[in-house]
């Protein structure tokens, strides 16, 4: 099984023991200075350690403070880096993996420059701005913090000089000579995603009448200069390779794919012993899911096997690949190494599971795009789904210990911080018991794992972590005081969920709404002869019929046969557009509903990280779906729902009404106080985690269930 992902491979003159690379991927865990310390090395330790052939580090500043995209950027402008570059190579090498060192200058989008009042590196004079012109989809707050990580004040343009790319060139040089005597591999030279090499190679942002512009052959001369004097000043026995855009999408006048596999070729007769293939749009709105953070499965596959066929070094591909494609792109001559970021950050061992033929046992990303969304505030990497990332150093060793003092922890509830806090306390060698009142686990996650395909391959993951490890699982058992009496735990794990309450809306109680409960029960497979009395007598049979074959207790078959029939009319309306009602609206669009959602909010679903969030909106709206923000005074009739909200932004609210067959109400959670007061009467300490604390979603929960276990 996987027998060419997990073959090893030779670029250059590195030997790899499996195909796996670890993506380069911003993570500001570096030191302030551009110093390596221990937090940095014990997060690419865990990541060694895991089994990936090849670690490409984050960016790292060539020329550093100059060209930075933050201070937190790892540094090899100088010698006095040597010490912590030294450690990091050392660190990925005792775990059996090589390492290679990404080179960057950020150009356009140096942002450290414009804090220490640089000007910006560039070809030419901009002549746009690379922002959206339709919503922005972020907060005041969010806006502010980007605005804060970007310096502040307002970029200047400095258009760059032969004497500037001499320069470049040294610089680059030294940074690669640098890097092979700290002890790495290899040197990835980063010349995509609108970094000042991808700006060389664009039309939109080179305008230059020298021998630096016009042609492809000349837009690519300052990244093959810089690659063969790297080459030159590090040793041609050295392995150096680049990173190119396939394409920029929905840039006017950018890089074309024609132009990527000149590029290709050109990179090659200058010494590139390899092509890393990405691709690249403008970083604010939707675009930002295109290209660099591709949303779309193996969205550059076929990137990589056109650039394939111009060269004969190896071709890196990237951009959501899952293990099975990877090994099938391989053996199908289409890509030589398959690079993975994300999937690295939930599970840094999926490589050696995948070895040990453990697939089922990997961890997955759900593709939340919480990662990614942190460098743009300069904020430390998380992952929503893996709580060790980014804090190795605190975490990585105690989750792998024995805890000093067995324990007995009887965990109530089973969505994914109840999961979660029985895994690790499981792990950690405690005596684990799990009650749940529903007859599956799962809890909201099977809910979100209908609406949102990626949340199935984590709820089947923690389905199998609960198998696999020594948890005793009670389904159709709520835990309650007597519970907690009769198996005399030492501590008890709150995890039951958050209250639902109506909202206070006229006509909230007609037959044609549907609270949250109502929409799991009914979906779900969970009993509800309330949410059930509420359907036609069509609408109950098929219901009931769901039950009965097991389609409702499974997302995968329920999500297909719900595009055939579902329990609501033609005409929705969301009550509340925050990341629920997002998910739902996007549900029932894709199911041919006419779908409208009302958001009392100026902006809709903020739970979700913005770069999800502009995904999962511009599809809502391609797809058709009113958004509705500031929507207030709402009133439910029998056949629609009243509001008043702006026609236009910076308007009055008018009175308007959308039509409804069904009203969803996305809206009224709350923490779960009585519940976990409940439990204390009982007399064992009880602490509650996730939405029973306040609604923190799968996130929230898995990391406060994670919290809670850890410090039994």
């Amino acid at each position: 099984m996987l027998k060419h992902l997990l073959s090893p491979f030779r670029i250059g003159n590195v030997e790899l023991r499996n195909r796996i690379a670890m993506a380069p991927m911003g993570v500001e865990i570096v030191e302030s200075d551009g110093s390596i310390r221990e937090p940095v090395l014990r997060y690419y330790e865990e990541r060694a350690r895991g089994g990936a052939g090849l670690l490409i580090t984050e960016n790292t500043a060539a020329c550093y403070p100059r060209g930075a995209n933050t201070a937190n950027e790892i540094a090899v402008s100088d010698d006095k880096y040597l010490p912590g570059l030294t450690a990091l190579a050392k660190t990925a090498h005792e775990h059996g993996a090589k390492i290679a060192i990404q080179l960057a200058h950020h150009g356009k989008v140096g942002r450290f420059d414009t804090r220490e009042g640089r000007p910006l590196l560039m070809p030419s004079e901009p002549k746009h701005s690379g922002f959206p012109s339709g919503p922005l989809d972020l907060t005041i707050e969010e806006m502010t913090e980007m605005g804060r990580a970007a310096g502040g004040g307002k970029p200047t343009i400095h258009v760059a000089t032969s004497e500037d790319l001499k320069q470049l060139a040294a610089d680059f040089a030294d940074a690669a000579e640098r890097a092979r005597r700290a002890g790495f591999d290899a040197v990835e030279i980063h010349g995509a995603h609108g970094y000042i090499f991808s700006e060389f190679l664009s039309p939109a942002w080179n305008f230059r009448d020298d021998e630096y512009g016009g042609s492809i052959e000349n837009r690519s001369r300052l990244l093959c200069e810089v690659l063969r004097a790297c080459k030159e000043r590090a040793g041609q026995d050295f392995t150096i390779w680049c990173r190119i855009d396939a394409t920029e999408f929905g840039v006017e006048d950018g890089i074309r794919f024609e132009d990527a596999q000149r590029t290709a070729e050109l990179a090659v007769e200058a010494g590139a012993d390899a092509i890393h293939v990405s691709a690249y749009a403008d970083p604010i709105g939707a675009g930002f899911t295109l290209g660099p953070i591709v949303h779309k499965e193996s969205g550059y596959a076929d990137f990589a096997a056109g650039i394939k066929k111009r060269v004969a070094v190896p071709v890196i591909a990237v951009g959501r690949i899952e293990p099975e494609t990877g090994d099938q792109l391989i053996a199908e001559g289409k890509a030589d190494i398959i690079s993975m970021g994300r999937k690295l950050l939930a599970d840094p061992e999926l490589p050696a599971k995948l070895a040990a033929g453990r697939p089922h046992d990997v961890r997955p990303c759900i593709y939340c795009y919480v990662c990614v969304a942190q460098p743009f505030f300069d904020k430390r990497v998380r992952c929503a789904v893996n709580p060790v990332t980014g804090l190795e150093l605190e975490r990585a060793e105690p989750v792998r210990s024995v805890a000093a003092t067995k324990k007995r922890v009887l965990v109530a509830g089973g969505g994914p911080g109840g999961m979660e806090a029985a895994r690790i306390a499981a792990l950690r060698g405690h005596d684990v018991a799990l009650y749940e009142k529903a007859s599956q686990l799962g809890g909201t996650l099977r809910f979100a794992a209908l609406v949102y395909e990626p949340n199935e391959r984590l709820l089947r993951w923690f389905e199998e972590q609960m198998r696999a490890l020594p948890i005793d699982v009670h389904l159709d058992e709520e835990a309650t005081a007597d519970t907690v009496r009769a198996w005399t735990p030492d501590v008890v794990i709150a995890a039951a969920g958050a209250r639902r309450g109506r909202p206070e809306i006229p006509g909230v109680n007609q037959a044609h709404v549907f609270d949250g409960n109502d929409l799991r029960a009914l979906l779900t497979g969970d009993s509800s002869e309330e949410a059930t009395e509420k359907l036609s007598f069509t609408g109950r049979l098929a219901v009931r019929a769901g039950r009965i074959t097991g389609i409702s207790s499974d997302p995968s078959r329920l999500r297909e046969a719900s595009r055939a029939y579902m329990p609501v009319g033609k005409r929705v309306v969301v009550i509340g557009g925050g990341l629920v009602g997002a998910e739902i609206a996007d549900f029932f669009a894709e199911r041919g509903r006419e779908v409208v959602v009302l958001e009392a909010g100026p902006v809709a679903a903020t739970e979700m990280a913005h770069p999800r969030r502009w995904r999962v909106l511009h599809d809502l709206r391609e797809a058709g779906v009113r958004l509705v923000t500031d929507a207030t005074g709402l009133e439910i009739g029998l056949d629609a729902v009243r509001f008043r909200a702006p026609e236009a932004p910076g308007r009055d609210p008018v009175e308007q009404s959308a039509s409804a067959d069904t009203v969803v109400l996305a809206t009224g959670l709350e923490a779960n106080a009585p519940a976990a007061a409940a439990l204390e009467s009982a007399g064992v300490p009880v602490v509650a985690v996730g939405d029973m604390t306040g609604v923190t979603y799968i996130e929230g929960a898995i990391h406060d269930g994670f919290r809670a276990a850890l410090d039994i």
